[in-house]
C-alpha cells in the first residue's frame, strides 16, 4: 500500500467479519422462509413501502408514472448512509457524479456536474450552464448544491429530458430533493456519528406545532468533517481531503384550512473545505506512446519530444501518454499524491491576496488557504390551494445566493524540487525560487424564481394542467487570477451574466379506456443572455466597443409525449418522447482578446463565432414498472435511445501572448453529434418477513457521429491529437468518464432480539465499469468495486449501529481526464497529464441516534 494513502485499522476488518457473518447466517433457511411467507402476504405484512414522487408537479406513486425515475425514501436514505451526490450516484443506473470535472480537473466542491446516460458535456456543464440541474421542492437551486441530507425526505432521480415540467438545465435530467415536512407533535432526533480519518457528523434536529394546531415546524443544526484520507506527500505536509459542513435549515407548515396549505423552507451552509485529494501522473510516468492505430510504442523505439509516429517534434503527443489501463492509486509512486499549498512566502501572498484590485468581485481574505470556502442559503415558499371540487392553484417561489472561493495547485502536485527558471535574486519580490503556480478563483451568484401553476381533478377522464414559470440568474463573473513562476498572472477574463427566462408549460391527460392514458406536455421557454465583458484575457479593464454587452435570446420547444398501459395494479408499460434543449452563449474571448490572439484562435478553430447556438437531446424510450407476489416485488426496466444534436464542443486552446507568456482559453462551437442507447433496471423484494434484496443495473453506449470543429468543417477530435498526434478518428468513439455497466446488489435483514429490540444489518455491492479518460478511447480507468457494511440494534428510539464503507478498500480511482502540465505549461514544449480523483479509502465508524 502506497505510504501517502491513509487506512482504517484491524477493527475494520472485525467489524466486517461479524457484518458478514450476521447477514449470511439467515440464507440457511431462506427458500423455507419464502415459501412459507408468500402463502399471504398481506397476513405477514410484506408488501412494500409505496414511494410518492412529484415528477410531473404533482404527488404521484411512482410504479404508475410514465417516466424514468430513480427514488430514496427517507427510510432507504438512512439505511444506506447517503450522505453525498457520490452515495446516490452508485445505486442509481443511468446517473454518474463526481467532483472532478471540466478542463481543470479538480476534486473539489466548488460546483457539481450532472451527467445521464452517458452523456459527456465538454462545455461547461454546471451553473448557469448546467445540462442537468438540482432541484429543492421543485424549485432550481444554481451550482447544484445539495441541502443537508439530514433534512431530505426523498431523493428523486429524473432521467432524460425534463424540460417539460423543470425547464431551463434539465435537458439531460434532474434531480429533486424534497424536503421534509415538521410533524405535528413535538418530537425530535439526536444523531452522532464518528469514523476513521478523525470524522464526524451531528445533527439535532427538532420539531412540533407552534402556537396553534395550524402552524407547525421543524429546525434542524448539523456539523460535519471528514478527515483528510491521504497524507500530502510534498515537502509541505499534511493532509488532503477534508471536508467540513456546518448548516441550520428550517422548515414551517400552516394549515388554516383543509383546502389551503402554505410550505416554507429555508437552509444556510457553509463548506469550509481543505486541500483537496488530486493528483496527476506526469509525462515522466508515461509508459510510452500511442501511434493512430492505438499501438503502444516505448520510448526506446520513439523518445519523447521527436518527430516520430507522425507526431511533430516537441508537440503534446510526442512526450507520451498512458497505454491502456491506468494503475490502482496504490501502485504509484506516492509523491503523485502532493501538492504545494504555501501561501506564506512574500510574493505568494501577495499575489493571491493584494492583487491588481481589477481581477476580484469581492475580498480575498474569505479563503486564505488551500482548498475551497462557500457561503450559500436557499429559500423557497409553496402555496397549494383546492378550490373549485378538485382543481388545484399552486405558487411557488424560491431564491439562491452562493459565495464561494478555492486556492488550487495547479501543478497538481508538489513543485518545491523544480527549480525556477524565471527566478532570479532581483525578482524574488514577485517569484519564488520553485516552480509554485497556485490558482485562485472566485464565484458569486444568486437566482431567484416564481412559478404558477394550475391542475385540474385528478379523477377526471381528461385532466390538464396549466402553469408559467420565471427564473432570473446573475453573477459578476468567476475571476481566476494566481500566483506562477513567472509571478501574479490574471488567467481568465470576467465576463458578468444576466439570465432571464420567462416560461409556459402545459400538459393534458386522457384515459382511453380505463387502462390507456395518452399525455401530451410540452414547454415554451425564452432564455435571453446578456454578458458584459468587464476585464479581458490581459487582465486590464474592457473598453470601447469591446465593452458592448453581448445579449441574444434563445427561444425553445419542448414536447413530451407519451402513452401507458396500467395492465395490472401498480404496474404499467410506456413509450415515451420528448426533447429538451440547453441554451447557447457567446465566446467573448473574441470581444476581450487582443487581434493577435484572435488569429491564434480561430487558427485552432476556424468555425468558432462570437454567438454559439442551443444543443437539443432527442429522447426514445421504452418502460416496463412491475408489481409482483401481492406487492411484495417491483421491478422497473426500461430501454432508451436518444440523439445528441448541434452540440456544445468546448475546447481549451493554449495560446502565447507578447513576451511569450502562455495562457488557455475556450472556444465553443455546435459540432456534436452522438448516438446513446441503453436499459436501466431496478428491482427489490421482500423476500420474507426479515429479510429484503435489491438490484440495479445499467448499460449506456455511446457513438460519436460528429464532433470538433476543424478546418472546412472537418471533425477535429482535439483529445486525440494531443493523444497520439491526429486530429482524425474520433467517429465511432465513445463518449469519456462515463462507465458503460454498473450495477449494485443489496441486502438488509433484521430479526427480533428482545421483545423491545431488534437487531439488523444490511451489505451494499456496486460495481463500476472502466471507462475512457477522454475522446481518443485508448486510456481506461478500470473497474471499481466497492462494499458498505451496516451492523446495528434498535429500538422505537434508540439505535446503535456500526459501519464499513469501501470494506474492500478498493483503489480504482474514481475518474480520471486528460490534461496540460502546468509545469511546462509556461515554458513550451507543453506536456501531457492525467488528473485523477483518488477514493476514500476503507473507512469504519460507529453511529448513534436517539428519537423522541
Amino acid at each position: 500500500m502506497s505510504e501517502s494513502r491513509k487506512s482504517g485499522t484491524g477493527a475494520a476488518a472485525m467489524l466486517a467479519a461479524t457484518l458478514a457473518a450476521t447477514l449470511v447466517a439467515p440464507g440457511v433457511s431462506l427458500a423455507q422462509d419464502i415459501a412459507r411467507d408468500a402463502k399471504d402476504s398481506a397476513e405477514t405484512n410484506l408488501g412494500l413501502e409505496e414511494i410518492v414522487v412529484t415528477a410531473r408537479k404533482v404527488e404521484e406513486n411512482l410504479m404508475i408514472v410514465p417516466l424514468a425515475i430513480t427514488a430514496f425514501s427517507a427510510k432507504a436514505i438512512e439505511d444506506q448512509g447517503i450522505k453525498e451526490l457520490s452515495d446516490v450516484m452508485r445505486m442509481t443506473p443511468g446517473f454518474n457524479f463526481v467532483n472532478q470535472q471540466g478542463s481543470s480537473g479538480r476534486n473539489d466542491r466548488s460546483t457539481n456536474s450532472f451527467v445521464f446516460r452517458g452523456l459527456y458535456l465538454s462545455a461547461g456543464n454546471s451553473g448557469l450552464n448546467a445540462g442537468g440541474q438540482l432541484f429543492v421542492d421543485g424549485a432550481p437551486v444554481l451550482g447544484a448544491m445539495p441541502p443537508p441530507m439530514v433534512d431530505v425526505e426523498r431523493i428523486e432521480v429524473l432521467k432524460g429530458p425534463q424540460s417539460a415540467y423543470f425547464g431551463r438545465s434539465t435537458f439531460a435530467g434532474a434531480l429533486n430533493f424534497i424536503m421534509r415536512e415538521p410533524g405535528e407533535q413535538f418530537g425530535g432526533k439526536v444523531s452522532l456519528e464518528g469514523s476513521s480519518f478523525g470524522s464526524h457528523d451531528a445533527s439535532l434536529s427538532l420539531e412540533g406545532p407552534l402556537l396553534s394546531d395550524k402552524l407547525a415546524g421543524r429546525i434542524t443544526v448539523r456539523d460535519f468533517k471528514r478527515g483528510g484520507y491521504y497524507d500530502n506527500a510534498g515537502f509541505t505536509g499534511g493532509e488532503l481531503g477534508e471536508q467540513t459542513s456546518k448548516s441550520l435549515s428550517g422548515s414551517l407548515v400552516w394549515r388554516p384550512t383543509e383546502s389551503l396549505k402554505v410550505k416554507f423552507h429555508g437552509s444556510i451552509f457553509e463548506d469550509d473545505d481543505g486541500e483537496p485529494a488530486q493528483a496527476a501522473i506526469k509525462s515522466t510516468e508515461f509508459n510510452g506512446r500511442l501511434d493512430a492505430n492505438g499501438n503502444c510504442v516505448s520510448f526506446a523505439q520513439a523518445p519523447p519530444g521527436t518527430a516520430a509516429l507522425g507526431q511533430t517534434a516537441n508537440s503534446r503527443a510526442s512526450f507520451g501518454y498512458w497505454c491502456g489501463q491506468l494503475p490502482g492509486v496504490d501502485s504509484l509512486n506516492p509523491f503523485a499524491l502532493s501538492g504545494d499549498y504555501d501561501t506564506t512566502p512574500t510574493p505568494t501572498n501577495n499575489a493571491l491576496f493584494n492583487p491588481n484590485p481589477n481581477w476580484l468581485i469581492f475580498g480575498p481574505d474569505f479563503k486564505k488557504d488551500g482548498g475551497i470556502r462557500r457561503e450559500s442559503s436557499h429559500a423557497d415558499l409553496r402555496i397549494d390551494w383546492e378550490f373549485g371540487g378538485g382543481y388545484n392553484f399552486s405558487s411557488l417561489s424560491a431564491t439562491h445566493f452562493d459565495k464561494s472561493q478555492f486556492i488550487a495547485d495547479l501543478n497538481y502536485r508538489d513543485a518545491r524540487n523544480v527549480r525556477n527558471e524565471f527566478y532570479t535574486p532581483a525578482s524574488a519580490a514577485i517569484r519564488t525560487p520553485w516552480r509554485q503556480f497556485l490558482l485562485l478563483q472566485q464565484n458569486r451568484f444568486k437566482d431567484w424564481s416564481q412559478e404558477l401553476r394550475i391542475t385540474s381533478p385528478s379523477d377526471d377522464r381528461f385532466r390538464w394542467t396549466l402553469g408559467a414559470n420565471y427564473i432570473e440568474l446573475d453573477t459578476p463573473g468567476t475571476p481566476g487570477f494566481g500566483h506562477t513562476p513567472l509571478g501574479p498572472l490574471f488567467v481568465s477574463s470576467i465576463t458578468q451574466q444576466e439570465v432571464t427566462t420567462p416560461s409556459v408549460f402545459g400538459g393534458a391527460y386522457f384515459d382511453l379506456t380505463d387502462t390507456i392514458t395518452l399525455s401530451a406536455e410540452a414547454r415554451y421557454q425564452e432564455d435571453e443572455i446578456t454578458q458584459t465583458p468587464t476585464i479581458g484575457t490581459n487582465g486590464q479593464p474592457v473598453t470601447g466597443v469591446g465593452a458592448t454587452p453581448l445579449n441574444r435570446t434563445f427561444t425553445s420547444f419542448s414536447p413530451r409525449v407519451s402513452i401507458d398501459w396500467k395492465y395490472a395494479d401498480n404496474s404499467m408499460v410506456y413509450a415515451l418522447y420528448s426533447t429538451g434543449t440547453r441554451p447557447g452563449g457567446f465566446n467573448a474571448a473574441l470581444v476581450t482578446s487582443t487581434p493577435a490572439t484572435i488569429a491564434q484562435l480561430l487558427a485552432v478553430v476556424p468555425s468558432a463565432r462570437l454567438a454559439f447556438d442551443e444543443e437539443e437531446l432527442e429522447n426514445f424510450e421504452i418502460g416496463l414498472k412491475s408489481t409482483w407476489l401481492g406487492g411484495r416485488a417491483r421491478t422497473q426496466v426500461t430501454l432508451f435511445k436518444n440523439k445528441w444534436k448541434d452540440g456544445q464542443v468546448s475546447t481549451s486552446i493554449p495560446v502565447v501572448a507578447p513576451g511569450g507568456v502562455a495562457n488557455l482559453i475556450n472556444l465553443t462551437v455546435n459540432t456534436g453529434k452522438v448516438d446513446l442507447q441503453g436499459v436501466e433496471f431496478e428491482g427489490e423484494i421482500r423476500a420474507t418477513e426479515n429479510l429484503r434484496l435489491m438490484a440495479t443495473f445499467g448499460y449506456n453506449d455511446t457513438e460519436v457521429k460528429e464532433y470538433g470543429g476543424g478546418p472546412g468543417g472537418q471533425p477535429a477530435c482535439f483529445d486525440c491529437n494531443n493523444v497520439y498526434g491526429s486530429f482524425d478518428g474520433v467517429i465511432g468513439n465513445e463518449l469519456p468518464t462515463v462507465p458503460n455497466i454498473t450495477y449494485s446488489i443489496s441486502g438488509d435483514y433484521s430479526r427480533k432480539f428482545t421483545d423491545t429490540l431488534d437487531w439488523y444489518g444490511r451489505v451494499d455491492y456496486t460495481f463500476q465499469g472502466e471507462k475512457y479518460t477522454d475522446l481518443a478511447n485508448y486510456t481506461t480507468v478500470g473497474n471499481s468495486q466497492n462494499v458498505n457494511l451496516r451492523l446495528g440494534v434498535r429500538n422505537e428510539n434508540f439505535t446503535v449501529e456500526g459501519f464499513v464503507t469501501n470494506l474492500t478498500d478498493d483503489d480504482t480511482m474514481q475518474t480520471a481526464l486528460l490534461g496540460v502540465d502546468a509545469l511546462t505549461f509556461l515554458t513550451p514544449a507543453n506536456k501531457n497529464e492525467l488528473r485523477f480523483s483518488p477514493p476514500v479509502p476503507r473507512s469504519y465508524g460507529l453511529r448513534v441516534t436517539y428519537q423522541f
